[in-house]
């Protein structure tokens, strides 16, 4: 694998942040707010505000467009190496911060919070996991399905934000893939995986590594976790294109061609399309499915899934019955 895009910066911790935010100053604002919501886990977190003809001492303009957040970022890159008097001169420097919200994102590789965490509402811990997590929702959305209210990465913005997850992974920051389950929005995937045993998405897109798969459908993570032999991309769903491959093993050539023939006969929905196939085998199976119970501030519940995310198999074969178990 070539070396990310960002392997240039300074070193050390203002290695990562400065990486972290050449790329993030080069997505528009509506991106950005999206991935900072997500690593804030807070719905409505705008960087900018928009007011029709507000009243300011006396003074009625048009309209005022103005920046409306403060986040202060304090980036670790070793674990257990989070300095408390550090970040109450960052809180400090914060109460006196002119903006309406103010928050302190304290980013570490720890796997949970660490002990010398203020307590202060305005703290908020993420681990890089998160920060590649927030940035992926983002890079699964597609032009042709995405919501209209609903930002896509430019062709350029998507490119800078994979090499910035290839940066972070390619740092050690991240966890490891063999506790790492993707869990993807599935729809369609789950009835597909029940009838194919095989996942299809789109072709280029792009997970970390992690040796399990989870379906979210229906408001809930479904029972069945099954384990990733491997995955190939760009694989034609034709006869044709899966028997010229070169990526497939004749096993999973026999078995696609299988899977592609019974499409055929059924809807052929897929047909044609242009794929990357996960092949899997049955693992661990829950003894019930996990329903979502996440909402936004105002009480609204909202999917636990937007494209994929990632929870811990540990934390699944512990048996939780709702999503916030995950969080």
């Amino acid at each position: 694998m070539t070396n990310p895009l960002f392997s240039t910066y300074r070193q050390g911790e203002n290695r990562v942040t400065g990486t972290v935010l050449a790329a993030f100053e080069h997505c528009n604002s509506a991106l950005l707010e999206d991935v900072l919501e997500s690593l804030l886990d807070e719905s409505d977190f705008p960087l900018l505000t928009f007011e029709n003809q507000p009243v300011r001492d006396g003074s009625v303009p048009d309209a005022v467009i103005r920046s409306s957040a403060a986040i202060y970022v304090e980036t670790k890159t070793a674990q257990d190496a989070v300095d408390r008097d550090q970040l109450e001169r960052h809180l400090k420097a914060l109460d006196v911060d002119s903006a309406d919200k103010g928050r302190l994102v304290v980013l570490t590789p720890d796997a949970e919070p660490p002990a010398a965490l203020p307590d202060d509402e305005r703290i908020v811990w993420a681990n890089f996991d998160a920060l590649v997590e927030a940035v992926e929702s983002v890079l699964g959305r597609d032009v042709g399905t995405a919501e209209d209210s609903v930002a896509v990465p430019t062709e350029r913005e998507a490119f800078l934000l994979r090499e910035l997850v290839r940066f972070i992974e390619s740092e050690n920051l991240t966890s490891d893939a063999a506790d790492r389950v993707i869990v993807v929005a599935a729809r369609r995937a789950w009835p597909e995986y029940q009838q194919h045993g095989l996942y299809f998405c789109q072709s280029g897109r792009y997970f970390d590594p992690a040796e399990h798969i989870a379906f979210y459908t229906d408001g809930e993570i479904k029972t069945e976790i099954p384990r990733i032999l491997s995955r190939v991309d760009d694989v034609e769903l034709t006869a044709t294109g899966v028997e010229e491959h070169e990526g497939l093993t004749e096993h999973q050539r026999e078995q696609l061609s299988s899977v592609v023939a019974e499409m055929r006969r059924e809807d052929g929905r897929r047909i044609g399309e242009v794929q990357q196939v996960f092949f899997l085998e049955e693992d661990l199976s829950l003894t019930e499915p996990i329903q979502n119970d996440k909402t936004a501030e105002s009480g609204r519940s909202i999917g636990f899934v937007q494209g994929h995310r990632y929870v811990s198999l540990s934390d699944l074969e512990e048996g939780p019955t709702h999503t916030s178990e995950l969080e």
